[in-house]
C-alpha cells in the first residue's frame, strides 16, 4: 500500500493528538480573560461524537465506478465515513463550526488518490465521459471555502486527493530551479530539497499541512516573501491536467508568447483543471538565519520604516509588524520560561515610558528575518537597522524572533482553543498601495469595533503587516469576539462581511492571499469589474465546457444571499 500523507483531525486544525496547550502560557489567558471580560471562565463545548454525524448518502455513477476501478488500484479508491468527511471541507471558521457540531450537509462520494500525471490525466477523462464532478484536495488548510461545490447538482462528486504525488523530479541546481509534483506537503518538499543543499523560502502559515499545488492553485504567500515574493514569483512552468487536454508551459526565465498561460493556471482553484507538477525558483540554504525584534513608537511608525526599507532595497526577508493590540498578543504569547522575564516587559521599563515617553498601548513590535551568508547577513540586518534607527526604533534583540520561530505554525490550534469556549475566532486579510494603508487600517478597525458593538459582544481585533512590495504591503487581520449562543454563525457572518466591505469601500484587494472560494465570492465582481469576472467564465467554459471541475466558482452568480445561508442548518 502507498505511504498515506498524515490527514488533519476531521473537528479541527492539525495533527489528531496535538492541542493548544494553554497551560503553558498563563499570561495568553489572563489577557483573554482581560479582553473578553470573563467574571469565569467559559464551559468547554467539545466537538461531537465521530459516529452521531450522519453524511449523505454517497452517490454512485456505475458507468464511472466500473471504468474507475478498472484504472486504479484498489487501495487509491476510498469511500469509507472517515475519507469522505476530512475531504468534504477546508478549515475556515464556517467549515470548522459545522464540524464541530456534526452539520456536514454534504461530502464527496469518492475520494480517489492519483500516483502520477497520467492517472489524472485518465481520471479527468472518464470524469467528462461520464459526466462525474472533480474536486481537487490538497492538504485540506484552505480558510476560504475551496472544496465544497457551489453548484451542488444530481452528479457523482469526486475528491481528487494529489498527497501521493509528492515526488522532488528534478533539481537543476545551475539554474536554481525544481520540478516537483503537485502533491507534496511543504515539510515533504523542503525535506527533499534540504537534502541537496536548497530551499523553496516559502513558507506559508499552513507550511505543515498544505501542497505546492495548493499554494499554485489559491496564490499562496510565504513569510518571507518580502525576499522571495509570492507563490506567482517563484513559479518558473507548469504542467496541469483540463478536461480539454493538458497544458503545459516551458521552464524558461521569461517569455513573449501572449497571454501568460502560466498565470492562467496560478490561482485557478481547481476550477480549470488539476495541477500536477510545477517547476519553481529555489536558493542555497543560507549560512546563516536571525529572526531580531525592534518598537517603533506606534503603527505608523513602523509602517515608514518599512516603505523605507522597500525604498532603498534594503529589505530583510521577512518584515512583520504588529499594531498594538497584535503586539500585547505577542507579548503573552510565548510559553513560559522559569527564571526569565517576557521581553515587552523589559522593553516598557524607564527607558520607554520615561526617557523616550512613548505611550504604552501605541507602541508595535516589528520582527525582522536576516539570512544568507555570513557578510550578507550582516549587511542586510546592518543596512535594515540604520532604517529602523532612523525612525527611532528601539532593538530588543533575538528572544522574541526564538519566541515566533518555536510557535509560528500555532494559531490555528488557538483557534480550536477559543472555539470550544464559544469565542470565534477568524482572519480577513488584503493588500493596498502604501498611501492608503494607514487609511484602510483605521477604516477597518472602526467597521468592526462598531460591528461588535452592534452585535453585543466583547470583541478583539489586531493587525499585522505580513508582506510588503515596492508599491504597497498588505494587512492582516485577526478577530475574535465571545459568541452569541444562538444564531452564532448568523452573527459571525455578519461580523465577517463587515470586514470584508470594509477592504472594498476604501481601497483594499478582497484578499492577499486566501483565495476566492465561496466565503469571497459575492465581492469578486467588484474586485476585478464585470469584465473581470465574464472573462475567467469564457476560460472557464473553453477548459471545462462540462463544468466537471470544482463546480461554481470564479464565474458569479453567488450573491450575499446564498453566501449567508450556505450549508448552515435548515438553509
Amino acid at each position: 500500500m502507498a505511504r498515506e500523507p498524515a490527514t488533519m483531525k476531521w473537528w479541527g486544525w492539525g495533527d489528531e493528538s496535538v492541542e493548544f496547550d494553554m497551560a503553558s502560557r498563563p499570561a495568553l489567558w489572563e489577557y483573554a480573560r482581560e479582553v473578553f471580560q470573563f467574571e469565569r471562565d467559559p464551559e468547554v463545548r467539545r466537538p461531537v461524537e465521530l459516529d452521531s454525524i450522519e453524511l449523505p448518502i454517497a452517490r454512485v455513477n456505475p458507468a464511472f465506478e466500473c471504468d474507475i476501478r478498472r484504472t486504479l488500484a484498489p487501495d487509491q479508491i476510498a469511500d469509507d465515513k472517515l475519507s469522505r468527511l476530512t475531504h468534504a471541507y477546508g478549515k475556515s471558521c464556517r467549515d470548522m463550526w459545522r464540524m464541530r457540531r456534526g452539520v456536514v450537509p454534504w461530502a464527496p462520494d469518492r475520494v480517489i488518490f492519483p500516483h502520477q500525471h497520467d492517472e489524472v490525466r485518465a481520471i479527468l477523462d472518464l470524469a467528462r465521459l461520464h459526466s462525474v464532478h472533480v474536486i481537487p484536495f490538497g492538504g485540506g488548510s484552505n480558510v476560504a471555502g475551496c472544496l465544497e461545490p457551489i453548484v451542488q447538482d444530481e452528479r457523482m462528486v469526486v475528491s481528487l486527493d494529489m498527497r501521493r504525488m509528492d515526488r522532488l523530479l528534478r533539481l537543476d541546481p545551475e539554474s536554481g530551479v525544481a520540478r516537483v509534483e503537485a502533491g507534496a506537503l511543504g515539510p515533504r518538499f523542503e525535506e527533499q530539497l534540504n537534502l541537496e543543499g536548497f530551499t523553496a523560502g516559502h513558507f506559508p502559515d499552513s507550511f505543515l499541512y498544505s501542497t505546492v499545488g495548493g499554494w499554485v492553485a489559491t496564490r499562496s504567500a510565504g513569510m518571507q516573501s518580502d525576499r522571495y515574493g509570492k507563490i506567482e514569483d517563484m513559479v518558473v512552468s507548469i504542467r496541469m491536467a483540463t478536461p480539454a487536454g493538458d497544458i503545459e508551459t516551458r521552464t524558461v526565465p521569461r517569455a513573449s508568447n501572449g497571454i501568460d498561460v502560466n498565470h492562467l493556471c496560478i490561482g485557478s482553484e481547481g476550477t480549470l483543471g488539476v495541477i500536477t507538477e510545477v517547476t519553481l525558483r529555489v536558493h542555497r540554504i543560507p549560512d546563516k538565519k536571525t529572526t531580531r525584534a525592534y518598537l517603533f513608537r506606534n503603527f505608523e511608525t513602523g509602517i515608514a520604516a518599512m516603505l523605507a526599507c522597500q525604498r532603498e532595497n534594503t529589505a530583510p526577508v521577512m518584515m512583520r509588524l504588529n499594531d498594538p493590540n497584535k503586539t500585547a498578543l505577542s507579548a503573552r504569547f510565548p510559553k513560559a520560561r522559569p527564571g526569565s522575564k517576557r521581553f515587552l516587559a523589559r522593553a516598557l521599563g524607564k527607558y520607554v515610558t520615561g526617557v523616550r515617553r512613548w505611550t504604552p498601548d501605541e507602541i508595535c513590535l516589528l520582527l525582522a528575518g536576516f539570512e544568507g551568508s555570513g557578510r550578507q547577513h550582516t549587511r542586510q540586518r546592518r543596512a535594515a537597522e540604520s532604517i529602523f534607527k532612523r525612525f527611532g526604533a528601539i532593538g530588543v534583540g533575538a528572544g522574541p524572533g526564538r519566541s515566533f520561530n518555536d510557535g509560528k505554525y500555532d494559531f490555528p490550534y488557538l483557534r480550536d482553543y477559543l472555539f470550544e469556549r464559544d469565542i470565534l475566532c477568524d482572519v480577513s486579510e488584503t493588500a493596498t498601495v502604501w498611501s492608503n494603508l494607514m487609511p484602510l487600517y483605521r477604516a477597518v478597525i472602526s467597521a468592526m469595533q462598531t460591528a461588535f458593538d452592534a452585535e453585543k459582544t466583547h470583541g478583539w481585533i489586531g493587525c499585522h503587516v505580513s508582506h510588503s512590495y515596492h508599491p504597497g504591503a498588505s494587512l492582516y487581520f485577526t478577530f475574535a469576539y465571545v459568541a452569541a449562543q444562538d444564531h452564532q454563525m448568523e452573527q459571525f457572518l455578519r461580523i465577517k462581511k463587515t470586514s470584508l466591505d470594509a477592504f472594498l469601500a476604501n481601497g483594499g484587494s478582497l484578499s492577499h492571499h486566501h483565495a476566492v472560494g465561496y466565503e469571497h465570492m459575492p465581492w469578486l465582481e467588484s474586485d476585478v469589474s464585470e469584465a473581470g469576472v465574464a472573462a475567467m467564465r469564457a476560460l472557464k467554459n473553453g477548459l471545462d465546457p462540462e463544468n466537471i471541475m470544482n463546480p461554481g466558482r470564479l464565474t458569479g452568480g453567488f450573491g450575499f444571499e446564498r453566501w449567508q445561508t450556505a450549508g448552515l442548518p435548515g438553509k
